[in-house]
């Protein structure tokens, strides 16, 4: 073989070695998808919790955060949407998953968990349930966000039985409707993202959220009041495709399982900063904030007989799996 052809068969190969290199690679694409945005609690966990993995998966996955709804999912589209693989991973209000399963269920019940060291408690309680039903349809659960304690916007506050009677008030699953249905009010369920039409139209005049959650909206536009209730820290969690997992390089799927104690250490910690950081600027706009030392015992002893109807059917509909996750939980409060 001549010099020139040594070389360029060396060439060649230099070349195929580079190109197969460069595929080798190339990292897997995903998509997160989260119905609310980048500076709410999900957005910036999701946030972190990207970063994390992929410092540690290197170059073998790039992941997308795709929020605000951007991919056309909200949060109760979700399950559907990971199970099938039209989405990789997502952030979801568990609760609204409660038609796949009422386990889902649990970390709205009013008043279990009244603590954020005690609702960490019981997500580690109920997880392996949690685990089981995702694995059940083709998905890995991965983290886990509390909300900050849901509070009430509205037009009073929130110091008497009668300032619930009749009160058209958003509620976000299953057992905040149930709940305040038994005390008098007037709730209806709706999603996140169509809240802000229906406190522009007159449709609601009051919404069961966080007061990070109506700041986020600028709920001051709608309503005069926030009445701290310490009502549920109802959970959101991470979750992704199991075929699209498996098809991962193993640095990757280790990356995002071996994050997933860091991530709910994170998301606790943002919800203690978001539980009364919003403060400040809702006063600056004219809020009036009624704390929860100023609610009237009898307005909780309302709330909390409403609260023990739900956690009773709960366990009716869960039966030993339910059972079992309190009693765990009860153990570890001990």
């Amino acid at each position: 073989m001549t010099a020139t052809l040594k070389l360029t068969a060396a060439s060649t190969a230099i070349s195929l070695f580079i190109g197969s290199t460069a595929a080798v690679a190339e990292p897997v694409k995903w998509d997160f998808s989260d119905e609310y945005d980048l500076s709410g609690t999900t957005g910036r966990t999701a946030a972190y919790c990207i970063e994390e993995i992929e410092k540690i998966a290197g170059d073998s996955i790039d992941i997308t955060y795709q929020g605000g709804g951007a991919l056309g999912f909200k949060s109760s589209d979700h399950f559907d949407a990971v199970q099938d693989g039209s989405v990789h991973a997502a952030v979801t209000l568990l609760t609204q998953m409660s038609g796949i399963d009422p386990i889902f269920n649990l970390s709205s019940i009013p008043f279990i968990a009244s603590t954020p060291e005690e609702a960490y408690m019981l997500w580690q309680a109920a997880r392996p349930e949690y685990e089981k039903v995702f694995a059940d349809n083709n998905m890995v659960l991965l983290w886990a966000l509390p909300n900050a304690p849901s509070g009430v916007h509205a037009n009073v506050a929130i110091d008497s039985v009668d300032a619930l009677k009749g009160l058209r008030i958003r509620t976000y699953d299953v057992n905040s409707t149930e709940t305040f249905k038994e005390t008098g009010a007037a709730p209806l369920q709706i999603a996140w993202s169509d809240l802000v039409p229906q406190l522009s139209t007159g449709g609601i005049d009051a919404v069961l959220t966080s007061a990070e959650g109506g700041e986020q909206i600028s709920i001051w536009d709608y309503v005069t009041d926030f009445t701290e209730v310490n009502y549920a820290m109802a959970l959101f969690v991470a979750h992704a495709n199991k075929d699209a997992f498996d098809a991962l390089p193993e640095d990757a799927q280790a990356a995002l399982t071996d994050t997933i104690a860091d991530c709910d250490k994170y998301a606790w910690s943002v919800m203690e900063e978001t539980r009364t950081s919003p403060y400040e600027n809702m006063r600056e706009n004219g809020m009036t904030i009624t704390l929860d030392e100023d609610v009237p015992s009898e307005v909780y002893d309302v709330l909390r007989e409403a609260a023990s109807t739900v956690r009773d059917a709960w366990l009716e509909e869960t039966g030993e799996r339910g059972q079992a996750i309190l009693t765990a939980f009860e153990d570890m409060r001990q």
